[in-house]
C-alpha cells in the first residue's frame, strides 16, 4: 500500500483530484485496477470496469512526474488483451475532449456525446476486439 502514497500527476485538473489511494480503494470496490510501473515508478494507471459483454475503462491516466514512453498505449494494450482473455467482444471508455485523437489513432470509435457534471463533455468511444491472435505490446 506504500504505492498509494507515491505523487501521481497527468496534468488534468479534473483527474488530479484522485491520489493513488483512490484507485486502490476503488480495487476494492470490484474495478480491476492496474499500473504501469517503470524503473519503481508507477508511470500510470487505468481503472477498468468489467461489464457482461465488455470492458470498460473508467479512468486511464499517465503520471507526468515519471519519464516513461507509450504510457497511455502500453495501458491500453493491456485493456484490450485482459479483455480477450476474459472473452470480451468490445472495450469502451468516455474520452475527455483531449485524449479523443489518441483514442482515435489507437483504433477506438467514435459512439455519442454526453455531458457529465464532474468531467464535462464526454466521447463514448469502443474498438471491437477480434478473435484473432492477439499479442499485447507492453
Amino acid at each position: 500500500m506504500e504505492d498509494a502514497e507515491k505523487p501521481f500527476k497527468s496534468g488534468d485538473y479534473r483527474m488530479d483530484k484522485y491520489s493513488l489511494k483512490d484507485y486502490y480503494l476503488w480495487k476494492l470496490q470490484g474495478d480491476l485496477v492496474y499500473v504501469l510501473d517503470v524503473d519503481g515508478n508507477i508511470a500510470g494507471v487505468i481503472d477498468i470496469v468489467e461489464k457482461e459483454d465488455s470492458l470498460l475503462i473508467d479512468m486511464l491516466a499517465r503520471n507526468n512526474l515519471v519519464k516513461a514512453e507509450k504510457v497511455g498505449s502500453r495501458l491500453l494494450d493491456f485493456a484490450e488483451y485482459l479483455a480477450k482473455i476474459k472473452g470480451k467482444k468490445l472495450v469502451k471508455l468516455e474520452a475527455l475532449n483531449t485524449a479523443i485523437g489518441f483514442y482515435k489513432k489507437m483504433g477506438y470509435k467514435e459512439v455519442y456525446k454526453r455531458f457529465d457534471k464532474e468531467w464535462g463533455i464526454l466521447t463514448v468511444m469502443e474498438k471491437e476486439i477480434t478473435a484473432e491472435e492477439y499479442v499485447p505490446n507492453y
